[in-house]
């Protein structure tokens, strides 16, 4: 009796600790299923965001991409130096915060970071089966899209954003409204919002190059008027300054001319003085003669 006792109380002890057991694992099970219905929201407005909004929060997203890079730099350096101990968090801390630091600093290097990722990221979600096959187009595509966004920034960066926000997005909605999540599901509302979010992009893109213009044209409409202005104002000024001269020369000129009519009249006045004097000269001789002639 002793011994059935003890082991109904050994098995009853199992049985509670299984049903204990089972109530922690349901516990679990539950809190997990509500993190995955929260990651997948957070999912989805991310994506939307991203997808409609891509170009005007360039800074932010290089900042991002950079810090997972600068962490998978860190990680790198940790493995290749053996790091031990509380260097392997701050060497990983240090290297991530520095890229993403340079990576918002310098728009190129964001630019390049954000699409290399994003599109590393859109040829991952086609799910190729072949491991090999999907690391080499994941790589070369990536590279290939950094490349050619150096040269076309603004468009290669809103569809690459806007493919990738809109997959992001579309998946995790199909998954999240909808009984199995089929994939086909989600890739086709990823590619409806996907055009979306590029076609709001650009919209939104050309307005603002449109006020760039304006502003642009009203500067150099007031730059214009200004020269013109300046145009004028010189014009009358040398207008003012040949009137000046040409006044100055007529000045002259009387002037000349009054000095000519003055020397022509000295000179008048010369010759006629000159007659007096000669035909005082003259009636003088004809009075001495006349004088001769009676004393003869």
């Amino acid at each position: 009796m002793w011994i059935g006792d003890n082991l109904l109380e050994m098995t009853n002890g199992q049985i509670d600790s299984l049903l204990s057991m089972n109530g922690q694992l349901e516990t679990f099970l539950a809190w997990t299923s509500q993190m995955v219905f929260i990651v997948r929201i957070a999912v989805v407005v991310i994506g939307l965001i991203v997808c409609f909004l891509g170009l005007k929060l360039i800074r932010v997203l290089s900042a991002i991409a950079g810090l997972a890079v600068g962490a998978g730099i860190g990680t790198a350096v940790v493995f290749g130096f053996q790091f031990s101990g509380t260097m392997i968090p701050v060497t990983i801390l240090v290297c991530a915060v520095m890229v993403a630091v340079f990576a918002a600093a310098v728009r190129k290097l964001g630019v390049f970071l954000v699409v290399f990722l994003y599109t590393a990221g859109i040829v991952m979600s086609l799910r190729i089966p072949q491991i090999i096959i999907l690391l080499a187009v994941c790589g070369g595509a990536a590279l290939l899209m950094s490349v050619l966004s150096l040269i076309w920034t603004d468009p290669i960066v809103v569809v690459i954003t806007g493919i990738s926000g809109g997959l992001s997005a579309g998946i995790s909605a199909a998954a999240l409204f909808f009984a199995g999540g089929n994939i086909w599901l989600g890739y086709g509302i990823g590619a409806v919002l996907a055009l979306i979010g590029i076609w709001t992009q650009f919209m939104v893109q050309s307005r603002k190059i449109g006020k760039k213009e304006k502003v642009y044209a009203r500067q150099m409409r007031d730059q214009v008027s200004r020269e013109s202005e300046v145009e004028k104002a010189r014009r009358i000024l040398e207008e003012e300054e040949d009137d000046d001269e040409s006044g100055s020369r007529k000045a002259k000129s009387s002037r000349k001319a009054r000095g000519v009519k003055k020397s022509k009249k000295s000179k008048t006045t010369q010759k006629t003085s000159a007659r007096d004097t000669g035909s005082d000269d003259m009636e003088e001789e004809d009075d001495d003669i006349t004088i001769i002639n009676e004393e003869l």
